[in-house]
C-alpha cells in the first residue's frame, strides 16, 4: 500500500525546467516576457547617450570600437565590378560620394561601422543631384546618427503603421523612415527641427538584427555597459584609498597639567603654533604634521581592500567586456602578457570567423549592396554608363565581388606556406587564396603581368617570376632543358 501511494504521488509530480522555476533560486531573474521590440523601444535612448558616453570616457570602451571598425573596415572593402567602364567610373566616385565632403566612400564604411557599434545602428541616406553640379555620378551619401530615428514615434492610420520611427505599408513592408530633420540633441528649437518622411528607398538602414521582427538595433556594449561604468568606480576608489593614504603623516597630541603662567607683559610680534590659538583642523596634508587640541583625537574608517586581488579581478572583467563587445581581451588590453603563437592564433580566428560574418550580412549585404545597386542605376540613367541591356540584365550587372582587406598574421611566413601547399594540392583556388589578401584573381593577375612586361622589358631575371626561376633559385629554362635531355638519352 505505501508502494502504491508513493508511486501515485510521484505521478502527481510535474517536471519542468530548473531554467523555468520562479522559486528562490531563480525569483525575479527575468521574470518579464517580451517581444523583440518592447524592450528596445523603452531603452534605445538610455542604451545609447550612456554607451556614447563610455566611448568618449572609457579608454577600453573606445579601444573596442577601434579594434572593431580597423577589423571589419579597415582600409575599406572594395568592390570588383565585371568592367573596366564601371570600375574606373566608381574610383572617380568614391572620393566625391560624401555629401558632407570630408571622407570618401571607405571613410564612410568606417563612420557606419562606428556609428553601428557605439549606437546600434547606422542611417545613411542618398541625396541625388543635378548632372549639372559636375560629379562622376550624380549621386552623394550623408551619413546621419541613428537618434535621427526617433524609437518613442508610433503611430497607426489609414492601414499603416509607423513602429519606432519607421513606416510600414499593409504587408509589413517598409515605406518610409520619419526622421528628425536636425539632431534632436543638438540646441535647436522645437520649430527649427521637424520630422521629415523620407521613402525607404532612399535610406540605408544598417544594424545587426539578433531576434526575428528587431526592427531597431541595440549599441555593441549593451550587455556589459555596467560593467564599463563599475571598472570605472573601482579604478576611481583605489586611487582616492591610495591618495587618503599618502596623506598620512604625523599627529601630535599635547596634553597639559596645569594652567600656563603669565609671564607678564610681552613686546614684540606674537606668534601661534600650528593647533593653538582654537584653530580647527578641517584637511589634511601629504606627509604633514597636524597638532591637535587636549581634547582632540583622528579617527579613520578602514574598507575592506580588495588588495592583491585587484588585478585579477580587473583581468576577470576585462575578459567578460572584451566578449560582449565580440573581440579579443588582447585587441582590448594591448596585454599579451603570457601569450604565444598558438594560443594568440587560436583567439584571433575565432575572432575573425566573426568579423567576416559581419563583413558579409551587415557591411556588404545591408550597406556596401544597397548603395552600389543605386550608384548604379544612377549612373545608367544620367548617362555616365552606357549600358543598353542594362535593365534586361540589371541583376548580372550587380553580381560584384566585394574584397575585403587581407588578414595580417604574426607568423606570415607560415601562413604562406600553407597557403602554398593548399592550392598545389588542389585543396584551394587561388582565386580563394588573392580574395584573402584583398584582391580579386582578375587584379592580382593584372599586377603579376604588369611587373612580367617590365621585367622583360629592362631584362630583368628575378627569383619571383616562374618563367625565369624555379622553385628552388635556379635557372627554369636550363632546367627544362636538362630534364628534356635526360628524358631523350632514357628513351635512346
Amino acid at each position: 500500500l505505501k508502494t502504491i501511494k508513493r508511486m501515485a504521488s510521484m505521478l502527481g509530480v510535474k517536471a519542468q525546467y530548473d531554467g523555468a522555476s520562479t522559486k528562490r533560486r531563480m525569483a525575479g531573474k527575468g521574470n518579464a516576457i517580451t517581444g523583440p521590440n518592447g524592450p528596445i523601444e523603452r531603452s534605445l535612448p538610455m542604451l545609447q547617450a550612456r554607451s556614447h558616453n563610455a566611448i568618449r570616457n572609457n579608454a577600453y570602451a573606445r579601444k573596442a570600437k577601434e579594434a572593431y571598425v580597423a577589423n571589419l573596415v579597415g582600409t575599406g572593402i572594395k568592390p570588383q565590378w565585371g568592367n573596366d567602364e564601371s570600375q574606373q567610373l566608381w574610383d572617380r566616385w568614391v572620393n566625391e560620394c560624401d555629401a558632407d565632403g570630408v571622407d570618401n566612400f571607405y571613410g564612410l564604411q568606417a563612420l557606419a561601422a562606428g556609428a553601428q557599434f557605439e549606437a546600434g545602428e547606422a542611417l545613411g541616406r542618398v541625396r541625388y543631384r543635378r548632372v549639372s553640379d559636375g560629379l562622376a555620378v550624380p549621386m552623394q551619401l550623408q551619413v546621419i546618427e541613428a537618434e535621427h530615428l526617433d524609437p518613442a514615434y508610433s503611430r497607426a492610420f489609414d492601414g499603416r503603421l509607423i513602429r519606432m520611427g519607421i513606416e510600414f505599408d499593409g504587408i509589413g513592408q517598409r515605406r518610409a523612415y520619419h526622421l528628425w530633420r536636425h539632431h534632436p540633441h543638438e540646441k535647436l528649437t522645437s520649430e527649427m527641427n521637424t520630422r521629415v518622411a523620407v521613402p525607404a528607398s532612399n535610406i540605408i538602414h544598417m544594424y545587426r538584427r539578433t531576434r526575428p521582427g528587431q526592427l531597431r538595433g541595440v549599441p555593441e556594449l549593451t550587455s556589459v555597459i555596467v560593467r564599463l561604468y563599475e571598472i570605472d568606480e573601482m579604478q576611481d576608489a583605489t586611487l582616492a584609498r591610495q591618495k587618503l593614504a599618502n596623506l598620512f603623516g604625523a599627529f601630535v597630541k599635547r596634553k597639559t597639567d596645569h594652567e600656563p603662567e603669565d609671564d607678564g607683559p610681552f613686546f614684540g610680534t606674537q606668534v601661534t603654533m600650528p593647533g593653538e590659538g582654537g584653530e580647527e583642523m578641517s584637511e589634511l596634508t601629504p606627509g604633514g604634521i597636524h597638532y591637535l587640541e587636549d581634547d582632540e583625537d583622528v579617527t579613520f574608517s578602514d574598507p575592506p581592500d580588495i588588495g592583491a586581488n585587484y588585478n585579477e579581478w580587473l583581468r576577470t572583467e576585462l575578459l567578460a567586456v572584451a566578449a560582449g563587445a565580440g573581440i579579443t581581451y588582447e585587441q582590448l588590453t594591448g596585454d599579451l602578457k603570457g601569450v604565444n603563437y598558438s594560443s594568440i592564433r587560436a583567439g584571433l580566428l575565432e575572432f575573425r570567423r566573426r568579423a567576416e560574418a559581419l563583413q558579409a550580412h551587415l557591411l556588404v549585404h545591408q550597406w556596401c549592396r544597397r548603395i552600389a545597386a543605386q550608384w548604379l542605376d544612377v549612373a545608367v540613367t544620367s548617362g555616365a554608363l552606357s549600358i543598353p541591356d542594362y535593365w534586361q540584365r540589371r541583376a548580372s550587372y550587380l553580381a560584384i565581388d566585394w574584397i575585403a582587406p587581407k588578414w595580417a598574421w604574426v607568423d606570415p611566413l607560415k601562413e604562406v606556406t600553407a597557403d602554398l601547399m593548399e592550392v598545389r594540392a588542389g585543396f584551394k583556388p587561388r582565386s580563394e587564396a588573392a580574395g584573402e589578401r584583398g584582391w580579386s584573381l582578375d587584379q592580382l593577375d593584372a599586377e603579376i603581368q604588369k611587373g612580367n612586361t617590365s621585367a622583360d622589358k629592362h631584362k630583368l631575371v628575378l627569383d619571383s617570376d616562374p618563367r625565369i626561376t624555379a622553385k628552388n633559385g635556379s635557372l627554369q629554362a636550363a632546367l627544362e632543358a636538362l630534364v628534356a635531355a635526360t628524358e631523350e638519352e632514357e628513351n635512346s
